[in-house]
């Protein structure tokens, strides 16, 4: 679970790097003055600065141009003869129509390329016009470069002298294509290709894009992902070459999940909800989450100094009530009977058998379901109320960025 709190911090590290202008959040930054140990910014930064170098995508240019129009791909599916659907959709192209086929390719030692060529229908056929590929580095993804190859190929029939016609774009990848037809996450490649195919439509060209199945045995699409394998093996990196959103969010992913085999080599690695945890409501559901965290109503922002514990023993904190307070010691030895493990490790809360004895301690000392606990015997007109969690909390200092 640690680990994936990490990876969750790590995920909103790397957003925050990528936030709109003017947005009232900011990157993670050093702050050399804080407490290492000290949840915040200054921990989004540590966990994220091995990985945010370089050149960053900008996701905050926006296009005005208009996106691209998909065309029903000839294809149905990958499996349904996809060379002879093609090829039959290719002859019934009017004369002169363009069409491209563009691929992104990543090789195993991380390089990136992209590849492209073009082409002009001539009498049931298609004859080759021009073609490219270029090297992006080793810090993008393929969903990357496959946006850069329509770049790459839209600007190169900008200068050619081929007549006016439908412009065909088949793409084998969805998400790029979807991309430029609406460019929901504001990816840096998108707006560059956009503005450009804005420019053949305002010369008089019509630009959609198709569906083409990839590895199929389709020349154009096979074509185009030679050049892309060419491209990443290439050493001279393209002008356009940056460290993008897409490769970073990748790179937690895989980082968490190495971790997570290393840890538990005999786990299976999934991301689906915990069965053990399907007939659990949301409120005791987020109790044993924010207890496991420190995280609960007991618990002090991380930037304030807690408490002291009536008990006496230590300052107040959701983990020193669950395993020490004097106060729950009648609640915690019913918990212990029916529990397995050492309730002074973090394990403890996570582990299956011990979920509904750990849901029937929470809701019997009101830990993290209310501001008072089963011991308070304050009067209920100096608290306001247990169905108000933010009572008798001291106010947070905003400044210390909680994930």
């Amino acid at each position: 679970m640690e680990a994936y709190l990490d990876y969750l911090s790590l995920r909103y590290a790397i957003r925050l790097h990528f936030l709109p202008t003017h947005h009232a959040l900011e990157p993670p930054h050093d702050l050399a003055d804080t407490r290492t140990n000290l949840p915040g910014l200054h921990r989004l930064y540590n966990l994220s600065k091995h990985l945010v170098q370089g050149k960053l995508e900008d996701r905050t240019a926006m296009s005005t141009a208009p996106g691209v129009a998909k065309t029903t791909s000839p294809n149905p599916d990958k499996t349904t003869q996809p060379r002879q659907l093609h090829e039959k959709w290719l002859r019934t192209l009017t004369e002169s129509t363009i069409v491209i086929y563009t691929d992104g390719s990543k090789l195993d030692n991380g390089n990136v390329g992209c590849g492209w060529t073009i082409h002009y229908s001539r009498n049931q056929q298609l004859h080759f016009l021009s073609d490219g590929c270029c090297h992006l580095g080793r810090r993008a993804e393929v969903y990357d470069t496959e946006l850069h190859a329509v770049q790459e190929a839209v600007t190169r029939l900008l200068i050619t002298t081929a007549p006016r016609a439908p412009v065909f774009i088949c793409i084998d990848n969805q998400a790029a294509a979807d991309a430029l037809r609406f460019n929901a996450s504001n990816h840096e490649y998108a707006p560059h290709t956009l503005n450009d195919i804005n420019n053949l439509q305002h010369l008089g060209w019509h630009v959609s894009t198709v569906w083409c199945p990839a590895y199929c045995g389709i020349r154009g699409n096979e074509r185009a992902n030679f050049l892309a394998k060419s491209g990443a093996s290439d050493t001279v990196p393209c002008r356009f070459a940056l460290t993008t959103k897409t490769w970073l969010l990748a790179q937690a992913r895989k980082k968490f999940l190495k971790r997570w085999k290393d840890e538990l080599p005999l786990s299976r690695l999934s991301f689906k909800f915990s069965d053990h945890l399907h007939g659990v409501d949301w409120a005791d559901t987020h109790a044993m989450w924010r207890v496991f965290c420190n995280r609960s109503h007991s618990d002090s922002p991380p930037n304030i100094t807690a408490n002291p514990c009536p008990c006496g023993l230590s300052l107040n904190s959701s983990h020193h009530l669950l395993r020490d307070c004097s106060l729950l010691a009648t609640e915690r030895a019913t918990l212990l009977r029916s529990t397995t493990g050492d309730i002074q490790t973090a394990s403890f809360i996570i582990v299956p058998k011990n979920t509904q004895p750990i849901r029937r301690f929470l809701r019997a000392t009101s830990l993290d379901h209310s501001t008072r606990l089963c011991f308070d015997k304050a009067d209920d007109s100096t608290i306001d109320g247990a169905d108000n969690p933010s009572s008798g909390s001291p106010e947070p200092d905003f400044d210390a960025f909680e994930p």
